[in-house]
């Protein structure tokens, strides 16, 4: 597991891409009781996102994000 940096080239695109996600209606950090969606790190394949309290759902939720690189591995 790596932990990408903030000024790297992908960190806007994953978080722009989790936000996309119907569950989070286009907000970046569904703040809810205190919580907010965490990236935990990056494998080879995904980028890992985990809230502690969803505000939709009202549980812990966790999203994983296909990198860029991975869809192309096989090609």
């Amino acid at each position: 597991m790596e932990y990408i940096e903030i000024n790297h080239a992908e960190w806007p695109k994953m978080w722009d891409e989790l936000a996309s996600y119907k569950i989070n209606a286009k907000d970046r950090l569904c703040i809810n009781q205190g919580h907010c969606w965490e990236y935990m790190g990056s494998t080879l394949d995904h980028h890992h996102f985990r809230h502690a309290n969803h505000p939709l759902t009202h549980k812990v939720e966790y999203i994983y994000i296909e990198r860029a690189r991975a869809s192309v591995a096989w090609a």
